[in-house]
């Protein structure tokens, strides 16, 4: 049974309902059109991606799932509940078929349990509330490149260590290969990531995701090898809302020396170019990377109340 959390919020003349639902009260189908036809949907959205990377997670829901607002969990060692953001998911927050006005923005927000003390949440791109009562609201970036013009019209904007990177690889011999298996990638990222705690939870998500991806339809992994079928780079790419968005770019010492990176990202930016689409680099941009293929900062921003 669904508990009313907030009621009779106003945006105009519209009466906004509310509903905070548990995971197993939400209408899979009905939340999955929300998403998808939402002006700022995205992949993180989707149920079956949440499932996959959240191990708990409850929601607001306006209406008859008008707008969906994706609530996160986990449970400390007092019992007490904290909104979290979960790995593989740069941003979430509110997805409505709606405009998304600061009042309908607010009022989810202002809808948010008390039960969750603490939050450290990312909003996705087109939730802005700066003044957001008793939260802080900090900006985070993230790049994103055009890829409508000719390839001629974005190689122009390439930086010259970009340049240089692209003649190491060919200079190589490497070669970029399309048939790499979800496994590879995993075992990849695994070997080849940064150092953390939780790195073979994260392994384990990035298979799940990756397989259901592939079982859609929707994406695609890339990798670099050299002459001697060394695997130098991998990539898994996913095709979401006119988007291409880069999941899990990996690179090995000695891939990052012969530009294995570039030639990957250059491999896909030739095969899209003119295409109606965004490339979301889903990158800070502080490593200095994405910069170099000419993308373009991105705000949203990060909503926290201790």
């Amino acid at each position: 049974m669904s508990h009313v959390k907030h009621t009779a919020h106003w945006l105009s003349i519209v009466p906004m309902e509310i509903n905070y639902l548990a995971r197993e009260e939400i209408d899979k189908t009905k939340w999955d059109s929300c998403v998808h036809y939402a002006n700022n949907g995205n992949v993180f959205g989707y149920m079956w991606y949440l499932d996959h990377v959240a191990k708990e997670w409850d929601a607001l829901v306006e209406g008859d799932y008008e707008s969906v607002f994706p609530l996160v969990w986990r449970e400390n060692f007092w019992g007490r509940k904290h909104l979290i953001q979960p790995p593989w998911m740069r941003e979430l927050g509110l997805f409505s078929i709606h405009v998304l006005s600061k009042p309908r923005i607010k009022a989810f927000i202002d809808a948010i349990p008390k039960e969750f003390r603490r939050i450290s949440v990312h909003l996705n791109e087109q939730n802005f509330l700066p003044e957001a009562s008793g939260f802080v609201m900090s900006p985070r970036t993230n790049y994103q490149l055009l890829l409508q013009p000719a390839y001629e019209e974005i190689a122009d904007r390439f930086s010259s260590e970009w340049f240089t990177q692209l003649a190491e690889a060919e200079k190589n011999k490497l070669i970029t290969v399309s048939n790499v298996k979800p496994e590879r990638v995993a075992d990849f990222f695994r070997k080849y990531s940064p150092r953390r705690p939780d790195r073979e939870a994260r392994s384990h998500a990035l298979l799940r995701i990756m397989y259901n991806i592939l079982h859609r339809g929707w994406g695609f992994a890339s990798g670099v090898q050299g002459g001697d079928g060394e695997l130098l780079a991998v990539n898994f790419f996913i095709y979401s809302h006119s988007k291409v968005l880069s999941l899990v770019p990996v690179v090995s010492p000695k891939g990052e020396e012969k530009g294995a990176l570039e030639l990957l990202f250059h491999m896909l930016i030739k095969t899209h170019a003119g295409k109606p689409l965004l490339l979301d680099l889903n990158d800070d941009g502080s490593s200095g990377f994405v910069q170099g293929m000419g993308a373009q900062p991105n705000s949203y921003f990060k909503l926290e109340r201790q």
